[in-house]
């Protein structure tokens, strides 16, 4: 049951992309965003530059391909990954190049897919791992 909740989830935060403005989400989805927010740090947009600055992070975009093609946070150390493509594809492109142990910011348009990414990361055994409290659009550069 929770595989099938959790295939759902993702279908329906993948599609995110087809959001103008903040999401329409039912009320077992509120609960269960507000499950994985307690499980996970938030970081600011502040925060989150100065750590770019120092490059003490990896960057993992889990928007869809259009919406990398229309914006991104310009920075050399970024995993592009689809947030329904994340279990599937994360070996490859994430663990080739960085470890479990990295420290990781995971962002989105505006939040609900970043932070269940994160939380899922932290499933999955990384250690470090947070997410952009906002989203892109709060993020200025």
């Amino acid at each position: 049951m929770f595989k099938m909740s959790a295939l759902i989830l993702s279908l329906l935060i993948a599609s995110g992309s087809c959001w103008a403005d903040a999401p329409s989400l039912s009320d077992e989805t509120k609960a269960m965003l507000k499950e994985a927010k307690g499980q996970v740090e938030a970081i600011e947009p502040q925060k989150l530059k100065a750590l770019l600055a120092d490059e003490k992070i990896i960057l993992l975009d889990v928007r869809d391909p259009d919406e990398w093609e229309k914006s991104t946070i310009q920075y050399d150390r970024q995993v592009k990954i689809s947030r329904g493509f994340l279990e599937i594809k994360y070996p490859k492109l994430i663990l080739d190049k960085y470890t479990k142990d990295d420290s990781f910011v995971v962002y989105c348009a505006m939040e609900p897919r970043s932070v269940f990414a994160a939380q899922r990361l932290q499933q999955l055994g990384f250690k470090h791992v947070s997410y952009l409290q906002g989203g892109l659009k709060n993020f200025n550069p």
